[in-house]
């Protein structure tokens, strides 16, 4: 099996290498002026609410800041959760607002679910970032996954079988639409870039490994011809990888799933999956940081902040010959720092 990094990616691999060696260059160069930017940060104060940190994702992310943060010398404070209830995100939210900090990192699943208390925290010049933009822009920067995955298909569709067959979307849960935004653009392109390939109705399972299991299980055997499952989400993925070994299909059957959790990656390394879409949890989480205190350190009058353009963080598709390699350790999600 052949590598599938695309020019353009390793282009953007080598450019951020390039970056990289110059701030490191710069630092070692310059101690006085490195030590005059820590101290101007040390006087910050932040707070991270993050949901949902027994999922690698979002623990990675929170790895992410809490390591940048200690990199710019600023206090960090997080009020994060291990589930996805709202009510314990509000009151999670309610306390890093009390702690009164200079900007605050937060994420709710529900993304409006905030907007009011962003309003309040902005007028006041408490900037806020979040992985999940209001609508209306509320917010002062919205860091999130980029959503531009179609062109990804072009690094994996040589992965997939030959010849007519079916094909099947797990996407999770229907009406989530950071995650819609993110999967759809890369099924749709790949059912035009292999149109003998039937698509099935889209299953979902709530992000349950075992539903996802059964239901793969049912789909490899109504449908022999089965060449190809995509799946949205960490959960699925599992899910599919483990009814395909229990089939004998691996190498059959293609399986490209989005994220990168600790198993996923297991099952990529075994040929179980052929690939990964993985987001980019760690640069996230340290961007979240870098905006803030980035405007921190630019506005100390505790002006009313204005929203801000949102900013993407490329996707990367990893594969058995490039997951070891060093530029795709930050594409891998951790279950703690």
């Amino acid at each position: 099996m052949k590598c599938n990094r695309s020019p353009r990616r390793t282009a953007a691999m080598i450019a951020a290498a390039a970056v990289a060696l110059t701030t490191a260059s710069c630092s070692s160069d310059d101690p006085v002026a490195a030590d005059s930017s820590r101290a101007a940060t040390e006087d910050i104060s932040l707070a991270a609410v993050l949901p949902n940190t027994s999922d690698p994702f979002w623990a990675t992310i929170s790895c992410g800041a809490e390591a940048k943060a200690e990199e710019l010398g600023v206090d960090l404070k997080t009020y994060n959760s291990t589930s996805t209830d709202a009510a314990t995100m509000a009151s999670n939210f309610q306390a890093a607002q009390l702690s009164s900090p200079d900007g605050i990192l937060v994420s709710p699943f529900n993304n409006n679910q905030f907007i009011a208390q962003y309003k309040t925290l902005m007028g006041k010049g408490v900037p806020v970032v979040t992985q999940t933009a209001t609508e209306p822009p509320s917010e002062y920067k919205a860091i999130s996954s980029g959503t531009d995955t179609a062109p990804l298909v072009e690094d994996v569709k040589d992965l997939v079988p030959d010849g007519p067959g079916t094909m099947v979307f797990l996407g999770g849960a229907p009406g989530i639409p950071p995650l819609e935004q993110r999967t759809q653009p890369f099924v749709d392109a790949m059912e035009e870039a292999r149109p003998d390939l039937e698509a099935l109705p889209t299953e979902y399972s709530g992000f349950d490994v075992n539903k996802a299991t059964t239901t793969v299980s049912s789909l490899l055997l109504a449908h022999a011809d089965l060449k190809l499952i995509i799946a949205a989400d960490g959960p699925d993925g599992l899910g599919a990888a483990a009814a395909i070994k229990q089939a004998g299909k691996a190498g059959d059957v293609a399986l490209i799933a989005f994220d990168a959790v600790p198993g996923e990656v297991d099952a990529l390394r075994d040929g179980t999956i052929s690939a990964l879409i993985a987001q980019n949890p760690t640069e996230i989480g340290a961007r979240s940081i870098e905006a803030l205190v980035d405007y921190l350190t630019e506005n100390t009058e505790k002006a009313p902040v204005t929203p801000s353009d949102a900013e993407e963080i490329e996707n990367s598709v990893l594969t058995a010959e490039n997951v070891d390699d060093p530029a795709s350790e930050q594409y891998l999600y951790r279950a703690e720092c």
